[in-house]
């Protein structure tokens, strides 16, 4: 009886699910592998004990953070939006833009909650398919711009899951020749050397998103943030939810950007341990794509590597049944421990 009543679009529509399994290493989910600073923790202790408020709503624009954003990137609190992760934002930008049937450019493969979240959103995805070893093609972009004349672009940057950075140069080229808002996710952002939060002014219709999921190590506390002109923040703002950060999560994000010189330093040596992994599989024969991510996309015949790594009790991300991703898995890059375990379970199927 309920089904009758679900929107038509939506009826056919799979939600978003992510199965929990027991684990003992779980690097199927872009996590950091470090915990909070212990400064944070000490903060945060001494700050439940004398000026804890969650009796009291949280400040429904996080003011604060927006401040501490801004001073990051040097740029005003007016350009500076924060939501409960940066699917959150993704969804108020479709709200506040999609109107019924609006068409919107994705790549593919790339994040699932673009193409989810348009079709929530009364949107028609229309995905440009990523070029070999999953280059983007800005000339295909630009030619699917022009052909369906979409509401919003996406681009990812680096991209989930293939890792691919689209460089400055290769994003200008798309947004200086479109006038439709262009949705710029930077979700693994700290793991490369540019932003194109610092053109925000040059072009106002792009959005930038990024979080404090990955690089930061804090992806229970849901927090992102969005960064654009001030006309585009604005309009964002209309579809973002009252009180939608919490008092606690805000208060976590203001203590760890205060150990900015840590988490470079954990950037760092992720990045060292992504290098190492990569150069011990591809010297045994595998094939691994380039990644400007916390994560590496490898390629492997053996279709049944996830139910062996599951019977370790390792959790990987199994890309084997998805369109244009045939043959591959994602893997994130953990401690040393961790990944010298990754690197012995494909050592021992290398042939398979």
């Amino acid at each position: 009886m309920i089904n009758s009543y679900i929107r038509k679009d939506l009826q056919n529509l799979k939600p978003y699910h992510s199965p929990a399994v027991p684990y003992e290493i779980k690097l199927d989910a872009n996590e950091s592998p470090f915990s909070l600073p212990v400064k944070v923790k000490h903060q945060l202790i001494e700050w439940i004990e004398k000026e804890e408020n969650l009796n009291r709503y949280p400040d429904t624009d996080s003011n604060d953070l927006r401040r501490a954003i801004g001073k990051l990137w040097n740029v005003e609190e007016d350009n500076v939006i924060c939501g409960v992760g940066s699917d959150q934002l993704i969804d108020c930008m479709m709200k506040v833009f999609l109107e019924p049937n609006d068409q919107i450019l994705l790549p593919s493969p790339s994040f699932t909650m673009y193409s989810l979240s348009a079709r929530m959103n009364h949107g028609i995805p229309i995905e440009v398919p990523l070029e070999e070893n999953y280059h983007y093609s800005t000339s295909k972009i630009l030619e699917a711009y022009a052909k369906y004349k979409p509401k919003i672009i996406v681009l990812c940057t680096p991209n989930n899951p293939t890792g691919n950075q689209l460089s400055i140069g290769g994003i200008e080229e798309i947004v200086s020749k479109v006038t439709c808002p262009v949705l710029i996710d930077e979700a693994y952002g700290e793991f490369m050397d540019d932003s194109m939060i610092d053109f925000i002014h040059k072009y106002p219709h792009i959005f930038v998103i990024r979080t404090f999921s990955k690089a930061f190590g804090l992806a229970g506390l849901r927090v992102g943030y969005g960064i654009g002109s001030k006309e585009m923040i604005d309009a964002i703002s209309i579809t973002k939810p009252p009180y939608n950060l919490n008092t606690l999560s805000e208060k976590i994000v203001l203590m760890a950007l205060e150990q900015i010189p840590l988490y470079e330093e954990r950037i760092k040596a992720l990045q060292k341990e992504k290098d190492w992994l990569a150069s011990q599989l591809i010297d045994i024969g595998y094939k691994v794509y380039p990644s400007k991510a916390n994560f590496l996309l490898i390629e492997i015949k053996n279709k049944s590597i996830s139910k062996i790594f599951q019977q370790k009790n390792i959790l990987v991300r199994d890309f084997s049944n998805h369109p244009g991703l045939l043959s591959c898995f994602r893997v994130t890059i953990g401690t040393r421990e961790e990944n010298q375990k990754i690197f012995q379970v494909l050592k021992e199927n290398v042939l398979s």
